[in-house]
């Protein structure tokens, strides 16, 4: 399950009237809601007539229905409101079945809906902090002075966390449901950070969009004590099953250093494929440290040496563009002397 939009909704009606939905609102589910089918429907079938001109030739089809129950789904008829041609439910049943049979969509989450609440709750939250002077800039674990640093652990409010959730498993229905990344078993999180965030995404992906996922997390020091058959390096490893697929997540991503351990580490489960990594934001850097600087990012490194496709629901230069204005004078050539030194992207 994922999202609908409505046309989805009036095709599941002629084949699971007694289907239910989810109603969310403000990233929980309200209400649980039966499906039932419309009086009118539009944009979904073709008119039987072919000369009918609601048939577009090049685009979805725009024919309005007017629907006909009978006493059992079968009966049901279609009529079209603008040359009254009759379409019968073995023919609706049949479209529905073809393998030609396609809905143009759009989610009723888009990714700018989704960018803007995350950025919201990354500001307000304390995920997303700035030095309090240019002078004090962050020291990353590179050694690089950062004119910023993104903790999403610093998102502890039970608000900021439902909205975490619900930014996360909307960024990553909207990814399965796109076709850029495959359907998956397990969400991993690398430790520590990675771990919540896993729990969290496998908990708003099955509340808000009925995938129901595992999650997965591994441990930086071996387990020594207990039962040491199945997580003493990878908790939750125990149910794994060989082919099955796995998708990281994790706060940000600055040399990849730690994505690429985390890859290493998976290599303990055997025959597994990693789908992608989806990441909170991506900091658009070259490789290196303080002082050496590489001609390409991590996430191009992760892509092109390890094959690892990497998704990011927010990115530095988006960021920058809506709080430049906000910033002081001496704060901006922080960062735009930061990243004309080690970014992939140049501020403007």
């Amino acid at each position: 399950g994922t999202y609908l939009t409505s046309s989805e909704i009036d095709v599941i009606a002629f084949v699971a009237p007694d289907a239910t939905l989810n109603i969310i609102s403000d990233w929980q589910v309200k209400e649980k809601r039966s499906i039932s089918i419309p009086e009118i429907l539009e944009g979904t079938f073709n008119c039987p007539n072919t000369l009918c001109p609601t048939n577009a030739r090049y685009g979805a089809p725009n024919t309005r229905f007017r629907v006909e129950r009978g006493e059992q789904l079968e009966e049901t008829k279609l009529h079209c409101t603008y040359c009254g041609s009759i379409t019968y439910y073995g023919t609706i049943r049949d479209s529905i079945q073809s393998e030609s049979f396609r809905i143009e969509r759009r989610g009723l989450v888009s990714k700018g809906k989704i960018e803007s609440v995350f950025l919201d709750v990354l500001i307000k939250g304390g995920a997303l902090r700035f030095p309090p002077s240019p002078d004090q800039p962050f020291t990353l674990k590179s050694g690089r002075p950062s004119p910023y640093f993104v903790n999403l652990g610093a998102l502890t409010d039970g608000e900021s966390l439902g909205k975490l959730k619900w930014a996360f498993a909307s960024y990553i229905a909207l990814l399965v449901e796109e076709g850029e990344i495959p359907d998956f078993d397990y969400v991993f999180g690398p430790s520590y950070k990675g771990i919540s965030l896993a729990a969290l995404t496998c908990e708003g992906l099955n509340e808000l969009y009925g995938m129901d996922k595992r999650y997965m997390y591994d441990r930086k020091e071996a387990k020594d004590y207990g039962d040491l058959s199945s997580d003493q390096v990878l908790v939750g490893a125990g149910y794994f099953k060989p082919g099955q697929r796995l998708l990281v997540v994790d706060d940000t991503i600055t040399t990849g250093i730690t994505k690429v351990e985390t890859i290493e580490k998976l290599r303990m489960l055997g025959d597994h494929e990693v789908v992608g990594l989806v990441i909170a934001v991506d900091r658009q850097e070259r490789l290196g440290d303080k002082d050496n600087v590489e001609d390409i990012s991590a996430v191009q490194y992760l892509e092109q040496e390890l094959g690892l496709k990497v998704h990011s629901i927010q990115n530095i230069e988006s960021i920058y563009g809506l709080i430049k204005d906000s910033l002081s004078e001496e704060m901006r050539s922080l960062w735009l002397g930061y990243y004309r030194r080690y970014g992939t992207v140049k501020l403007g």
